[in-house]
C-alpha cells in the first residue's frame, strides 16, 4: 500500500512539472511605471531562449524543438567590465546577433527602464 501511494504521488507530481515561466515585470522610469510580460524557458515539446533587442527595445524569442539539436552560436563578445565571454545567436526578425538571457534572475536591470529595483511576478506556467 505504502509502494503505492509512493507511484501515485511520483506520476502526480511529474505531470504538473513546468518547463516554462511567464514574468510580470514592474519597473519604474521615472515617475512613471512600466509593466510587461516576458517568458523564460521552453515545453515538454520544444525549448526556447530570451533575449532583449535594444534597437526595438522588446524581448524576442528563440525557439526549437527537442528532438533537433540547440541553435548553434553565430559568435561570441568579451565584457571588459566583468571578464566574462558571451556567446551571440540569431533571433528571429532580429537583424543583430543578440546574448541570451538565461533566466528572470540572471536579469539585474530592467532593459526597457534602466531600473535597477525592478519588481518580478510569476503568473503563469507552462509547458
Amino acid at each position: 500500500m505504502r509502494y503505492t501511494l509512493t507511484f501515485l504521488l511520483l506520476v502526480l507530481f511529474a505531470d504538473s512539472s513546468f518547463a516554462g515561466m511567464a514574468y510580470e515585470v514592474t519597473s519604474r522610469q521615472g515617475t512613471k511605471t512600466v509593466k510587461y510580460m516576458v517568458n523564460f524557458g521552453g515545453g515538454r515539446m520544444m525549448d526556447q531562449w530570451t533575449a532583449f533587442d535594444p534597437v526595438s527595445k522588446k524581448f524576442v524569442y528563440l525557439g526549437w524543438s527537442r528532438d533537433q539539436s540547440t541553435p548553434l552560436k553565430v559568435g561570441s563578445i568579451w565584457d571588459h567590465e566583468s571578464g566574462v565571454t558571451r556567446d551571440l545567436y540569431k533571433f528571429p526578425n532580429v537583424p543583430h546577433p543578440l546574448t541570451v538571457i538565461p533566466s528572470i534572475s540572471a536579469m539585474k536591470v530592467c532593459p526597457v527602464t534602466g531600473d535597477r529595483k525592478f519588481t518580478i511576478r510569476p503568473v503563469l506556467a507552462y509547458d
